[in-house]
This record gives C-alpha cells, structure tokens and sequence, in this order.
C-alpha cells in the first residue's frame, strides 16, 4: 500500500506539466511570433546595446545565437566590459558584480554605464540574477537602492536609452527530496525564494511602467509556451514558477528556455527601441 501511494505521488507530481514542445512552439509575450524574428533581429541589429548580467544571460545570448542562425540574419555580439572602446558588434554583453550580491551588480552597472561613448542612443540594461535573492532577502532594501540608482542614470545620461529588467524564477525542486518535503507539507527553497522575486517584480512593474522600458524575464519564464501562467500554491497565495521544460536545474535555461527569452528580448529591442 505505501508503494502504491508513493507511486501515485509521484505520478500526480510530475503529470502537471507537460514535458515536450516544438522548438518554435514559444510564448510570445513581445512581438507577434516567431515567423518574424528575421525581421526583429535586423531592428536591434541597427541599435547599440550593452546588457550586464551573469550566467543565465549567457543562455539568453545562445538563443539569440540560434534565431540569427536559423534566420540568416547576422547580429554582431560580444562580450567586453571595455565598453569605453565601443566594440563593433550590435550587443555588447558583460558580467555585472557578483551572484548573491545583489547591491554589487547595481553598483557596477552604473560604474560601467560612465564608460559608454556620449554618441548616438544606445541602450543599457541588466538584470539581477536569481540567486541574489532568497527567503532571507530584504526586497525593500534591494529595491529601493536599484530604483534611486536606475532613475539617477536616467537623468545623468540623457543620451542613453535605459531598460528594467524583472528577476527571474527558479523551477521546480526535483528528486526524493523534493517528494519528500511534499508529503510533510514543507515548502520548497525554490518556492520560498520565488516569493521574495515576486515582491521585487511587482514593485518594479508598479513603479517603472510608463518610466523605462520594462523586459518581463521573470514573467516570460513563468509562463507556458501556450500563455498559461505557472504557479504554485502556499499558504492559499499562488506564486510564479518556471516549469520543468524551460530548465535543466532549476534555475538555468534548456534550449527552449534559451529561445524563448532570445526571442522575446529581440521583439523587446525591436518594439522599445526603434
């Protein structure tokens, strides 16, 4: 009996999600779909981009990689934090403080910010990743220093073209550990960070719509190829979550993570920025 009960279980845990999806098969949260990334990857070809972030946005780098190659359209990128020297390439994408250091990565985002030519009107973003925050996190802090700094770039650098970015979820725990912090009624770690990410989220969609540009990353991982939110349950609150099928670990994209968000970023640029 305690077989059969452990068996159904894990049944009903891994039957919510479905598993499998077409490679183009995205959400599309910006944009009009994936037939016309050709044409959103020659509009942020024409633009100058920096992008901080860390390992997560190496993933989002190779699914914009993938579109480029599939399409045949070309978007020069590199990775330098020499940003004063103006690479040739459309996007210029660099790590940015440290993980778990959230206040770090704001701090060196502005610090780099300096080094961007006075010319022209690029576009300068970053995103925090999400090990930076954790049930222990205090958002009102983080927050509130990220926004007096995003909005004192704003006003110093005239010329530059600003971005926010959300933080993204971590995906569901997996294995006998997980099973068994189910069947004691026990939450996640994951889940109890994806809280302290949505707090954040939710005050920076609040705050800066209508202020900068907004590239929903948590939100996009959050949702199903179909458009059907991901969520869990405590406590009577649903909180977001990424599924299984966007990453292998937790918390790092597969392929299709991967292309969903290169896709949706290059709508994003092409959208906000021409």
């Amino acid at each position: 009996m305690r077989w059969f009960s452990f068996a159904l279980i894990v049944l009903l845990v891994s039957g919510c999600q479905r598993n499998h999806y077409d490679m183009n098969d995205i959400y599309v949260k910006y944009g009009n779909g994936s037939e016309n990334t050709a044409a959103y990857i020659e509009k942020a070809a024409a633009l100058k981009v920096y992008f901080g972030h860390q390992s997560v946005g190496f993933n989002i780098i190779d699914g914009i990689e993938k579109w480029a190659a599939e399409t045949g359209v070309q978007m020069e990128m590199v990775e330098s934090k020499d940003l004063s020297s103006g690479p040739d390439a459309t996007l210029v994408h660099f790590r940015v403080g440290k993980n778990q250091d959230p206040l770090s990565k704001v701090d060196e985002f502005v610090s780099l910010v300096g080094q961007i030519p006075n010319e022209g009107n690029p576009v300068a973003f970053f995103k925090f990743c999400y090990v930076d925050f954790t049930s222990k996190t205090d958002v009102d802090e983080i927050y509130a220093y990220y926004k007096e700094k995003m909005l004192y770039l704003k006003e110093s650098y005239p010329n530059i073209r600003f971005a926010a970015s959300t933080v993204p979820y971590m995906g569901r725990q997996k294995g006998a550990k997980a099973l068994a912090k189910k069947v004691l009624g026990r939450a996640s770690s994951a889940y109890l960070d994806n809280k302290k990410r949505e707090a954040f989220n939710k005050k920076l969609i609040a705050d800066f719509k209508g202020v900068l540009p907004i590239f929903d990353l948590g939100g996009i991982e959050a949702t199903l190829p179909d458009g059907r939110p991901v969520t869990y349950t405590r406590d009577g609150i649903e909180y977001p979550l990424m599924p299984n099928i966007y990453t292998y670990d937790m918390g790092h994209l597969t392929e299709l993570g991967a292309r969903t968000l290169g896709y949706n970023l290059l709508a994003f640029l092409a959208e906000e920025f021409n």
